[in-house]
């Protein structure tokens, strides 16, 4: 059966669709990352692929969820951010506790970006690529996604819509203090940026990932200035 490359994905060197199926390179975090995908399709979790094991070459093979992903709020339909949160919330909840989280609260997504989820029709669907899953803290995972889906520093995004958007999506993920969402925010996004001027210098890494260092730097760096400017009017929206 014919192989389609799919876009996306930096730290994966091989994606592809083969008829119903995903195939994916293994990395180190693909043990875990299929022990949870297992523990999620027994749980009735809907909102993430199934795990199908190991192909030929070694690949994981993943069910594939038709749809796409998004970059701006154009493309998302009304409803989505509260969709979105609720989706988080659920995967925190059926992850609460069991031993796979170890002495965590959960097993956090690790990048639950518009651009890790499918949508059809505008709404979020599935969150995809989990090699980021790990035992962690809920309020990172959601302020990594309160952030990356609500804040635009590029795009044209009125900051009073990124304001409702963040308030939409809070909501559908359950009640968070303002302060602790926006710090929680503020703290990805610095842990981001960490990670990836370790990257940018690192010599075993190719010219291609460094690239892509320098550029989600100039991203949350953009995006954190953003926040402070008008930290007044978002926490505003969150109350």
């Amino acid at each position: 059966m014919a192989e389609e490359p799919l876009v996306g994905g930096h730290d994966t060197e091989e994606v592809v669709r083969v008829g119903a199926t995903v195939r994916r390179t293994r990395g180190s975090r693909s043990p875990f990352a299929a022990r949870v995908l297992r523990h999620l399709e027994s749980a009735g979790y809907p909102h993430a692929p199934r795990y199908l094991g190991v192909d030929e070459q070694g690949r994981d093979i993943l069910s594939y969820i038709p749809g796409r992903t998004t970059d701006h709020p154009t493309q998302r339909a009304q409803g989505a951010y509260a969709l979105a949160g609720t989706m988080l919330r659920r995967l925190h909840e059926a992850t609460d506790g069991h031993a796979i989280a170890g002495d965590h609260q959960c097993v956090i997504h690790g990048d639950p970006g518009p651009f890790n989820t499918v949508f059809q029709d505008g709404l979020p669907v599935a969150f995809i690529d989990w090699t980021s899953c790990s035992p962690g803290s809920r309020l990172d995972d959601v302020g990594y996604m309160a952030w990356t889906w609500c804040i635009q520093a590029l795009g044209n995004v009125p900051i009073a819509d990124q304001a409702a958007h963040l308030r939409e999506l809070r909501d559908g993920y359950g009640d968070i203090e303002p302060e602790r969402l926006i710090a929680a925010m503020v703290r990805q996004q610095t842990r981001l940026i960490d990670a990836e001027q370790t990257n940018l210098h690192d010599p075993a890494l190719t010219a291609t990932r460094r690239d892509h260092a320098r550029d989600a730097i100039t991203w949350a760096t953009s995006d954190r200035a953003l926040i402070e400017r008008h930290r007044s009017t978002l926490l505003s929206a969150l109350r």
